[in-house]
């Protein structure tokens, strides 16, 4: 028997006082609120309309329900801007980085990040007071592996933050105390995942996924905010026809798909574009195309208008029953559709309630947004698929390959928009594909001549007013502000501010992280603050050139949440310029007539959908939720290569065997050792080339 020191129940109480009262502390943090005492996560449709005015919060994403991403504070001005510096900065654990929007309630931030985790930060101080962790499968679905390595933003409700998974999951949790509440099924786990947020409105939370590109069926879902219960889900697209159709939309809709087994391919996901309309009391969302380019369901033929894929659609916001769709694709061109804002507009002397939105076909559209009416559609800058789109129709005048036409287009890609109050003004993310070709995309240089701009577009007079170029195409998310500024991140790492009436460049600052996320601005204590989250966390840097997105060295930056107010002196934290050395790859054996079928077998079992094409990667053999380039795998990866790409050994962390691949979209590309070998022996040479031309430049630094 051991005896207790007499001292020791003492210490017991007294540790067991100290846990209570700083769980006591915590709690009166998170309840605490700079403007009226409310309670943590205190979010609800009525706040929501009476503080839209003010801008002390960002309660909802795009600010307020109609997503115009705008704020009506207006003590940083494009005059004072220049005392703009840091208030605080807080590195967030990720080896990818961060793309959400951050959401503030009452000197609380919540933010999402990538394994969709979820953070609460102390708004004053960049303090971090929980994180939640859903633990997310990565071996259900490749899909939901890809979707999983990214995540867009979360919701708050009544004391209640809501995250997407990437194993198809909708979680609610304590906002106070970050323990989960409930969780909801949203979509099957073995075919996708979600990466966009989720949107409340009406005591509902609003969800979507991903799974376009892999043939998944798209739907929108609501659920009871309070109880995770569905409440109903409207299909994007017809099922199986044998078993009916759910509705009497989804009955018209397959009219309009034509060819044997057509329903199979699936699409129209509403992965990202949801805004809710209070003066219509609709929900108004975005969808993505139809299609599959890979795979057996490659091989079904299919005409007609597909809907309601690549489509704007409305439904009731109380029973999802259908009210509108507009469609932006057109024959053979699928699109699919982002941020969708409201606002009146005059147009033609007449006070219309419309909705814009910029698709990734390079048209900005103005829609009726009661009854789905297009108002207005002009291109953002000189597209060279189409000439015009027919206002009474909707169908869009295309121009012919052998005049010049083709599917290159600007692409408005999920990046928000944001329209000012004070100018009028839209103010577009946008990558303009100014050239290209069959052959470009062919050879996997498909974003060679793209050029990275932030568009100031009147919609009134349905014209560009400024436009700004920027270094590399793909960039950040967009907020302006009655202090005559807009905002953006860019891949490049800069955070800049432009005045929103001329668009000349006023502040800005080198982060030294790729900028994928969407800033924010708020109020405490007298003092305006802008918050961004910096790192390259895009899910495109899977699938696309890093070039596209970020530098050799903002691709390298850590994952931090950076806040900013006038007067501000903390020392900016610099990350260290430390780009890793690509370790020297093991001999090659494969002939050149090997590498080249390699070459054709990486994109044939789709490696490039996570590993990045042929042109670059992350430049870093990164674990702990990252996707590693390939071109920096250590001799024991090398060594193991049969393990790992046909047994499946790291299937645990999002890694198939493709000797047995997972069943929805992958049954039919089972590979072969000697598939295997040839890819292995593209990659070696893709390494080498990396190696080379390392050593290559380390030798010129060296003789200069």
């Amino acid at each position: 028997m051991t005896l207790a020191h007499p001292g020791d129940g003492m210490k017991i109480r007294i540790i067991g006082l100290t846990i209570a009262f700083l769980a006591f502390g915590m709690a009166l943090v998170l309840r605490s609120s700079a403007n009226n005492g409310a309670k943590a996560g205190d979010v609800n449709e009525a706040r929501a309309k009476s503080e839209a005015a003010e801008g002390n919060n960002w309660l909802l994403n795009g600010r307020t329900f109609e997503a115009q991403h705008f704020s009506p504070l207006q003590q940083i001005t494009d005059k004072n801007i220049g005392g703009l510096g840091l208030a605080w900065s807080l590195d967030i654990d990720s080896a990818m980085g961060l793309v959400a929007e951050p959401i503030v309630v009452d000197d609380v931030i919540y933010l999402s990040a990538p394994l969709s985790k979820v953070y609460a930060i102390q708004a004053a101080s960049g303090k971090s007071l929980w994180a939640f962790d859903p633990k997310v499968r990565l071996d259900q679905a490749i899909n939901g592996s890809y979707s999983a390595r990214t995540n867009a933003g979360v919701a708050v409700w009544e004391g209640k933050v809501y995250v997407g998974t990437g194993d198809c999951r909708l979680i609610a949790i304590d906002a106070v105390s970050g323990t989960q509440l409930w969780e909801a099924t949203v979509c099957d786990p073995h075919q996708t995942g979600i990466t966009g947020a989720p949107h409340v409105a009406k005591g509902k939370v609003f969800m979507g996924y991903n799974g376009s590109d892999d043939g998944v069926r798209g739907s929108l879902v609501a659920y009871d905010a309070e109880t995770g219960k569905e409440l109903w889900r409207f299909w994007t697209v017809p099922g199986d026809p044998a078993k009916g159709f759910e509705t009497k939309a989804l009955e018209m809709a397959a009219k309009t798909w034509n060819g044997k087994g057509a329903w199979k391919i699936g699409g129209g996901d509403v992965w990202n574009a949801i805004t809710y309309d209070p003066s219509t009391n609709l929900i108004i969302f975005g969808t993505a195309g139809a299609g599959v380019d890979y795979g057996e369901l490659e091989s079904i033929k299919v005409s007609g208008d597909l809907l309601f894929a690549g489509c704007i659609i409305a439904v009731n916001a109380d029973t999802g029953e259908y009210a509108w769709h507009f469609q932006t694709s057109a024959p053979g061109l699928q699109t699919e559709n982002n941020h969708i804002l409201i606002a009146d507009l005059v147009l033609d002397g007449e006070q219309r309630h419309v909705a814009m939105t910029a698709p990734k076909n390079g048209f900005f559209y103005v829609l009726d947004a009661k009854t789905g009416k297009l108002l207005s559609a002009k291109p953002l800058v000189k597209v060279a698929w189409a000439s015009s789109i027919d206002l009474r129709t909707g169908k869009a005048v295309e121009v012919p390959a052998s005049k010049g036409g083709g599917r290159q287009w600007t692409v408005h890609n999920w990046w928000p928009m944001s329209l000012s109050a004070l100018t009028g003004l839209v103010y577009v993310p946008a990558t303009d594909r100014q050239t290209g070709s069959q052959a470009a995309v062919e050879s996997g240089e498909w974003m060679r001549g793209t050029q990275g701009k932030l568009i100031a577009w009147d919609p009134v007079k349905q014209s560009p007013r400024w436009t700004v170029e920027e270094p590399i195409a793909t960039n950040g998310g967009v907020l302006s502000t009655a202090g005559n500024v807009v905002f953006q991140g860019q891949g490049t790492g800069e955070f800049a501010a432009y005045a929103a009436d001329s668009g000349k460049k006023v502040w800005s600052i080198q982060t030294g992280s790729a900028i994928e996320s969407v800033p924010v601005t708020f109020a405490l204590n007298g003092d305006q603050y802008v918050l961004t989250p910096v790192g390259w966390g895009s899910g495109t840097r899977l699938f696309a050139p890093a070039w596209t997105m970020a530098t050799p060295q903002s691709k390298r930056g850590p994952s931090r949440l950076l806040a900013f107010k006038l007067g501000a002196t903390t020392p900016f934290p610099v990350p260290a310029n430390a780009v890793p050395p690509v370790p020297k790859p093991p001999r090659q054996t494969g002939s050149q007539q090997t590498i080249q079928q390699g070459k054709m077998l990486y994109r044939k079992f789709v490696c490039d959908g996570c590993h990045s094409p042929d042109v670059d990667g992350s430049g870093a053999w990164v674990l702990n939720g990252a996707v590693p380039d390939l071109r920096y795998a250590p001799p024991e990866v090398h060594q193991a290569w049969y393990d790992v790409v046909l047994e499946g050994t790291h299937w645990s962390k999002g890694m198939p065997g493709f000797a047995d691949p997972p069943k929805f979209a992958f049954p039919h590309l089972k590979m072969t050792t000697r598939d295997a070998d040839a890819i292995h022996d593209y990659v070696i040479d893709q390494a080498w080339k990396a190696y080379n031309a390392e050593e290559k430049h380390v030798a010129k630094k060296t003789s200069n």
